[in-house]
C-alpha cells in the first residue's frame, strides 16, 4: 500500500509539473531555446560532468574504504549505487552499495555504515558551506538555516560519540535486541576511531571539489551555452539550489522537482521562464546521462534481479 501510494505521489507531482508547463509557459519558445545552442559546447560540459561524477565520486568512496577494495568493486558499487537512487524511493541505492562493499571490505554492515555515513554527511557540509557562501555574497543566508540545523544536529551526535563514547556504547548494550545493539555498536565504535581532524580535512579535501564541479558544471551551461547574464553570486545560489533538488528523492531522477528548483532560482534573478526551463531540462539531462550509461553497465555486470535485491537489502 505504501508502495501505491508513493508511486500516486510521483505521478501527481510530474503531472503537476507538465501541467504548469503546458499552461503558464510557452512551449515553442523553449523548443526554440533549446534549438540555438551550440552541441559540441554541451558535448564538453557533459564530459566534464561524467568525470566528476565517474571518477571524482569512486576515488573519495575508494579512499573512505582505505583503498581496501579493488577500484573496480568501488567503482561498480557507486555506479549502482547512483543508479538505483535516481530509480527507486528512500535512497534504496545506498542499501545495494552498502551490499557490494560489504563483499569486499572487513568488518561487515557496520563498517560499511561508517563510510557511506562520512560520504553523506561530507556532502551535507559542504551543501552548507556553499549555500552561507552565496547567501553571504547576495545579503541573506535565510534559506541555509534549515540546513545549518541539520548539520549542527548531526555534528553534535558526532561528537557526542567521540568524547562520550563509552557511555552511549553502554546504553546501546542495554537493547534488548541483540543484532540491532551489535550493529549499532559497531558503528558507533567505527565513528568514534575515525573521526579526527585530519581525517575530517582530508574528506573535506575530497568533498569540495566534487560540489565546485557541479557548481562549474552550472555555471558553463547557464553562461557559456545559454548565455545568461549571472554574476558569481547568482551562478552560485543557483548552483546550490539546483544541487538541492537533484538530491531530493520525491521523483525519480528528481525529475520535476529540479526543473521547478532551477526555474525559481533563475527567474528570481530576472531570467526569462521558457529559457529557464530549456537551461534546466538540459542541466539535468547532462548530469543524469553519465549515471544511466554507468548504472546501466552496472546492472547488466551484476543482473536486473541482482541488482534489485542489493536495492531491497536491509542491515539488521
Amino acid at each position: 500500500m505504501k508502495r501505491v501510494l508513493l508511486f500516486l505521489v510521483q505521478v501527481a507531482i510530474l503531472a503537476a509539473c507538465v501541467f504548469y508547463a503546458l499552461k503558464f509557459l510557452d512551449v515553442s519558445r523553449v523548443l526554440a531555446s533549446l534549438a540555438r545552442i551550440s552541441v559540441w559546447k554541451v558535448g564538453l560540459v557533459f564530459l566534464f560532468q561524467a568525470s566528476v561524477t565517474w571518477f571524482g565520486s569512486a576515488f573519495r568512496l575508494y579512499s573512505l574504504c582505505r583503498r581496501e577494495p579493488p577500484f573496480a568493486t568501488v567503482f561498480l558499487a557507486q555506479s549502482l549505487g547512483q543508479f538505483l537512487n535516481m530509480l527507486l524511493p528512500a535512497k534504496l541505492g545506498e542499501a545495494a552499495k552498502m551490499a557490494l562493499l560489504c563483499r569486499a571490505m572487513p568488518g561487515g554492515f557496520a563498517r560499511v555504515t561508517e563510510v557511506v555515513f562520512w560520504e553523506r554527511f561530507a556532502d551535507l557540509n559542504v551543501l552548507l558551506l556553499l549555500a552561507l557562501l552565496s547567501g553571504t555574497l547576495l545579503g541573506s543566508s535565510v534559506l541555509a538555516a534549515p540546513l545549518a540545523l541539520l548539520v549542527a544536529g548531526v555534528w553534535g551526535a558526532v561528537l557526542a560519540l567521540k568524547f562520550w563514547g563509552g557511555l552511549v556504547e553502554r546504553l546501546l548494550g542495554l537493547l534488548p535486541w541483540p543484532r540491532l545493539a551489535g550493529y549499532l555498536l559497531g558503528v558507533s565504535s567505527a565513528l568514534r576511531e575515525r573521526l579526527s581532524l585530519g581525517f575530517s580535512l582530508g574528506l573535506g579535501l575530497l568533498t569540495v571539489p566534487l560540489w565546485l564541479g557541479g557548481v562549474a558544471v552550472h555555471g558553463l551551461m547557464l553562461g557559456w551555452v545559454f548565455g545568461m547574464d549571472l554574476n558569481f553570486a547568482q551562478v552560485l545560489a543557483v548552483s546550490v539550489v539546483g544541487l538541492a533538488g537533484m538530491s531530493a528523492p520525491a521523483t525519480p531522477g528528481s525529475v520535476g522537482i529540479y526543473e521547478a528548483a532551477l526555474m525559481a532560482a533563475l527567474t528570481t534573478f530576472g531570467q526569462q521562464p521558457e529559457e529557464s526551463l530549456a537551461a534546466a531540462l538540459l542541466l539535468h539531462a547532462v548530469q543524469l546521462a553519465p549515471v544511466l550509461i554507468t548504472g546501466g553497465w552496472a546492472v547488466a555486470h551484476t543482473g536486473l534481479k541482482a541488482a534489485l535485491r542489493l536495492g531491497g537489502s536491509r542491515l539488521a
